[in-house]
């Protein structure tokens, strides 16, 4: 059986896309470049779940009150 990684989202340097105005954190590009990596669907690699928040916050832009949401489980 496959191990399952849960990966909580809220818009960090690892799912930014690069634009004109430099990388900003852009909806389902993270899921979608995980997707495209062969080496992530192999049988030894856990499957995984993303979950985004939003909005979409780089840490540097965040504030105590942004990281509520994180801090509650899903759905409340």
């Amino acid at each position: 059986m496959r191990k399952r990684v849960y990966i909580a989202y809220t818009g960090g340097t690892i799912g930014m896309k690069r634009t004109r105005a430099g990388y900003v954190p852009a909806s389902g590009f993270l899921q979608q470049q995980m997707e495209a990596m062969p080496e992530l669907k192999h049988p030894s690699m856990p499957r995984f779940d993303v979950h985004e928040y939003a909005p979409l916050l780089a840490s540097s832009h965040m504030t105590p009150r942004d990281g509520v949401p994180i801090a509650l489980p899903i759905g409340v």
